[in-house]
C-alpha cells in the first residue's frame, strides 16, 4: 500500500500486524524504516492512488543510490514477491 501524510511524504507500507504498521517513508539520502501504532497511522497517513507497482520503481531506484536499512531492503523484496506472486497467478 502506498500512502501519503498531511506534509506530503510519500510512504510503503511493508507490515501490518495489526496493532503497528511499519513503513518506509521517502526522505533524502538512505531509507529506513519507521514503525508506528496503528491508531496513529490511521490518524496520520492516507491511501494514494498512485500505483505500488510504480512506486516500487522509485524506491528501489532511490535505494540502488543512496542505500537502506536491511529491514527495508528485506520488506520491499516481499512485497515485491507477493505483488509477482499474486499478479503471476491471475495469467
Amino acid at each position: 500500500m502506498v500512502v501519503i501524510n498531511g506534509k506530503r511524504t510519500t510512504a510503503i507500507v511493508i507490515r501490518n500486524r495489526g496493532d503497528s504498521v511499519t513503513l518506509v517513508p521517502m526522505k533524502s539520502g538512505r531509507l529506513s524504516a519507521k514503525t508506528v501504532a496503528f491508531d496513529e497511522f490511521r490518524r496520520d497517513w492516507q491511501e494514494t492512488g498512485y500505483a505500488l507497482s510504480q512506486a516500487m520503481t522509485t524506491f528501489l531506484a532511490h535505494i540502488m543510490k543512496w542505500g537502506a536499512s536491511l529491514e527495508v531492503v528485506k520488506g520491499l523484496e516481499k512485497l515485491a514477491a507477493r505483488d509477482r506472486f499474486v499478479v503471476g497467478s491471475l495469467f
